[in-house]
Protein backbone atom coordinates (compact mmCIF):
# COMPACT_ATOMS: atom_id res chain seq x y z
CA UNK A 1 0.00 0.00 0.00
CA UNK A 2 0.97 3.45 -0.61
CA UNK A 3 3.23 5.20 2.86
CA UNK A 4 4.48 7.97 0.47
CA UNK A 5 4.05 9.85 -3.16
CA UNK A 6 5.40 12.29 -5.54
CA UNK A 7 4.07 15.97 -6.16
CA UNK A 8 5.07 16.95 -9.51
CA UNK A 9 2.97 18.86 -11.40
CA UNK A 10 1.69 22.46 -11.86
CA UNK A 11 -1.93 24.02 -11.34
CA UNK A 12 -1.92 24.95 -14.49
CA UNK A 13 -2.02 20.98 -15.53
CA UNK A 14 -5.02 19.97 -12.46
CA UNK A 15 -7.10 23.23 -13.41
CA UNK A 16 -7.60 22.04 -17.60
CA UNK A 17 -7.41 18.14 -16.29
CA UNK A 18 -10.47 18.39 -13.64
CA UNK A 19 -12.23 21.53 -15.84
CA UNK A 20 -12.02 18.84 -18.93
CA UNK A 21 -13.80 16.13 -16.67
CA UNK A 22 -16.53 17.73 -14.94
CA UNK A 23 -14.95 18.38 -12.22
CA UNK A 24 -13.94 22.04 -12.57
CA UNK A 25 -11.61 23.58 -10.13
CA UNK A 26 -12.51 26.82 -8.12
CA UNK A 27 -10.38 29.51 -6.10
CA UNK A 28 -11.95 32.13 -4.60
CA UNK A 29 -8.96 33.38 -3.55
CA UNK A 30 -7.31 33.64 -6.99
CA UNK A 31 -4.57 30.21 -8.15
CA UNK A 32 -2.00 28.95 -5.53
CA UNK A 33 1.55 28.56 -6.50
CA UNK A 34 2.37 24.67 -6.31
CA UNK A 35 6.04 23.72 -5.07
CA UNK A 36 7.18 20.14 -6.52
CA UNK A 37 7.68 17.92 -4.26
CA UNK A 38 9.60 14.48 -4.72
CA UNK A 39 7.70 12.70 -1.47
CA UNK A 40 5.07 13.42 0.77
CA UNK A 41 4.74 11.03 3.84
CA UNK A 42 2.12 10.58 6.08
CA UNK A 43 1.56 13.62 8.62
CA UNK A 44 3.04 16.36 5.94
CA UNK A 45 0.36 18.75 4.34
CA UNK A 46 -0.43 17.64 0.72
CA UNK A 47 -3.30 19.14 -1.06
CA UNK A 48 -6.38 17.54 -1.72
CA UNK A 49 -9.97 17.95 -4.00
CA UNK A 50 -13.24 17.57 -2.45
CA UNK A 51 -16.82 18.83 -3.75
CA UNK A 52 -17.01 22.65 -3.52
CA UNK A 53 -20.91 22.28 -4.61
CA UNK A 54 -22.91 19.80 -6.79
CA UNK A 55 -20.79 20.67 -9.92
CA UNK A 56 -17.67 22.74 -8.66
CA UNK A 57 -14.75 21.37 -6.65
CA UNK A 58 -12.18 23.05 -4.44
CA UNK A 59 -7.86 21.99 -3.83
CA UNK A 60 -7.78 21.85 -0.62
CA UNK A 61 -3.87 21.90 2.02
CA UNK A 62 -5.16 18.53 4.05
CA UNK A 63 -2.82 16.17 6.17
CA UNK A 64 -2.15 13.26 4.83
CA UNK A 65 -3.37 10.60 7.23
CA UNK A 66 -6.16 10.53 9.52
CA UNK A 67 -5.09 10.69 13.30
CA UNK A 68 -3.91 7.43 15.00
CA UNK A 69 -6.46 5.94 16.88
CA UNK A 70 -4.72 4.90 19.84
CA UNK A 71 -1.76 6.73 21.51
CA UNK A 72 1.45 5.58 20.31
CA UNK A 73 -0.22 4.72 17.06
CA UNK A 74 0.48 5.75 13.78
CA UNK A 75 -1.60 8.13 11.44
CA UNK A 76 -4.46 6.11 9.22
CA UNK A 77 -2.81 6.54 5.72
CA UNK A 78 -4.74 4.11 3.86
CA UNK A 79 -8.31 2.89 4.20
CA UNK A 80 -10.08 -0.61 2.42
CA UNK A 81 -12.68 0.05 0.27
CA UNK A 82 -14.14 -3.15 0.22
CA UNK A 83 -17.57 -3.42 1.22
CA UNK A 84 -18.14 0.29 2.28
CA UNK A 85 -20.07 3.43 1.53
CA UNK A 86 -18.68 6.82 1.05
CA UNK A 87 -20.71 9.94 0.84
CA UNK A 88 -20.32 13.80 0.76
CA UNK A 89 -21.20 15.65 3.99
CA UNK A 90 -20.02 19.03 6.12
CA UNK A 91 -17.48 17.21 8.37
CA UNK A 92 -16.36 14.77 5.97
CA UNK A 93 -16.54 12.75 2.40
CA UNK A 94 -14.65 12.03 -1.04
CA UNK A 95 -11.90 13.28 -2.35
CA UNK A 96 -8.94 12.74 -4.99
CA UNK A 97 -5.36 13.44 -4.41
CA UNK A 98 -3.41 14.44 -7.30
CA UNK A 99 -0.01 12.62 -7.32
CA UNK A 100 2.59 12.07 -10.27
CA UNK A 101 3.61 8.70 -8.79
CA UNK A 102 3.22 6.70 -5.77
CA UNK A 103 5.94 4.65 -4.40
CA UNK A 104 6.03 0.64 -3.25
CA UNK A 105 8.87 -1.14 -1.84
CA UNK A 106 9.64 -4.93 -2.88
CA UNK A 107 12.28 -6.97 -0.98
CA UNK A 108 12.48 -9.18 2.43
CA UNK A 109 15.27 -7.02 3.96
CA UNK A 110 16.28 -3.57 4.37
CA UNK A 111 17.23 -1.14 2.48
CA UNK A 112 14.25 -2.68 0.17
CA UNK A 113 13.90 -1.68 -3.11
CA UNK A 114 12.10 1.24 -4.15
CA UNK A 115 10.02 1.83 -6.76
CA UNK A 116 7.68 5.02 -8.36
CA UNK A 117 4.64 4.12 -9.98
CA UNK A 118 3.33 6.50 -12.28
CA UNK A 119 0.71 6.57 -14.88
CA UNK A 120 1.12 5.54 -18.38
CA UNK A 121 1.32 9.05 -20.85
CA UNK A 122 -0.42 11.04 -17.96
CA UNK A 123 0.97 14.07 -16.40
CA UNK A 124 -0.40 13.04 -12.82
CA UNK A 125 -3.13 10.36 -11.13
CA UNK A 126 -5.74 11.53 -9.19
CA UNK A 127 -6.05 8.72 -6.06
CA UNK A 128 -9.23 7.95 -4.80
CA UNK A 129 -9.45 9.08 -0.92
CA UNK A 130 -12.09 10.17 2.04
CA UNK A 131 -11.19 13.23 3.87
CA UNK A 132 -12.36 14.31 7.24
CA UNK A 133 -12.62 17.64 8.97
CA UNK A 134 -9.84 18.36 11.66
CA UNK A 135 -10.49 19.07 15.50
CA UNK A 136 -9.54 21.75 17.53
CA UNK A 137 -8.23 24.01 15.14
CA UNK A 138 -6.13 21.08 13.50
CA UNK A 139 -6.07 21.00 9.65
CA UNK A 140 -8.36 18.70 7.65
CA UNK A 141 -6.94 14.81 7.23
CA UNK A 142 -7.24 12.53 4.13
CA UNK A 143 -6.55 8.62 3.93
CA UNK A 144 -5.94 6.86 0.81
CA UNK A 145 -8.70 3.94 -0.35
CA UNK A 146 -7.44 0.40 -1.13
CA UNK A 147 -7.84 -2.54 -2.74
CA UNK A 148 -7.13 -5.58 -4.07
CA UNK A 149 -4.26 -5.01 -6.67
CA UNK A 150 -4.37 -4.06 -9.89
CA UNK A 151 -2.20 -6.25 -12.38
CA UNK A 152 0.53 -3.43 -12.56
CA UNK A 153 0.30 -3.11 -8.77
CA UNK A 154 0.42 -6.66 -7.80
CA UNK A 155 4.16 -7.42 -8.24
CA UNK A 156 5.12 -5.18 -5.33
CA UNK A 157 2.25 -5.37 -2.69
CA UNK A 158 -0.81 -7.29 -2.08
CA UNK A 159 -3.18 -4.50 -1.75
CA UNK A 160 -2.96 -1.20 -3.98
CA UNK A 161 -4.35 2.39 -4.35
CA UNK A 162 -7.33 3.04 -6.38
CA UNK A 163 -5.99 5.85 -9.07
CA UNK A 164 -9.82 6.68 -11.04
CA UNK A 165 -9.95 7.41 -14.76
CA UNK A 166 -10.47 11.11 -15.53
CA UNK A 167 -14.03 9.71 -16.40
CA UNK A 168 -15.04 8.81 -13.38
CA UNK A 169 -13.68 11.77 -11.69
CA UNK A 170 -16.48 13.91 -11.00
CA UNK A 171 -19.09 11.21 -10.13
CA UNK A 172 -16.90 10.24 -7.49
CA UNK A 173 -16.26 13.68 -6.19
CA UNK A 174 -19.85 15.03 -6.47
CA UNK A 175 -20.90 11.65 -5.11
CA UNK A 176 -23.37 10.25 -8.21
CA UNK A 177 -22.37 6.69 -8.28
CA UNK A 178 -21.62 4.23 -5.71
CA UNK A 179 -18.48 3.57 -4.04
CA UNK A 180 -18.66 -0.13 -5.52
CA UNK A 181 -18.90 1.14 -9.31
CA UNK A 182 -15.97 3.36 -9.35
CA UNK A 183 -13.21 1.94 -6.95
CA UNK A 184 -11.56 -0.66 -9.07
CA UNK A 185 -7.90 -1.75 -10.05
CA UNK A 186 -6.94 0.25 -13.16
CA UNK A 187 -6.14 -2.28 -16.06
CA UNK A 188 -3.03 -3.60 -16.93
CA UNK A 189 -1.16 -0.91 -18.46
CA UNK A 190 -2.50 1.83 -17.01
CA UNK A 191 0.81 2.13 -14.70
CA UNK A 192 4.35 1.67 -15.04
CA UNK A 193 6.76 1.37 -12.68
CA UNK A 194 10.93 1.79 -12.52
CA UNK A 195 13.21 1.82 -9.52
CA UNK A 196 13.73 5.08 -7.32
CA UNK A 197 16.16 4.61 -5.33
CA UNK A 198 16.40 7.25 -2.59
CA UNK A 199 19.13 10.25 -3.44
CA UNK A 200 19.15 8.83 -6.95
Amino acid sequence: MCASYEARFSVTQLVEAFDHHGAPLRFPRGLPNIEPVDEVRPTDLSRAVRAAGPDSAELVDMRFGFPPPAPKRPPVINFRSEGRRFSNGPAGGRALVPVSGFYEFTGARYPKTRWVLRGAGQPFLALAAIWRAGANGAPAAFSLLTAAPGPDVAPYHDRGVLPLPPAAWADWLFDRRPAEDLLTPPPAGALTAAQAPRGG
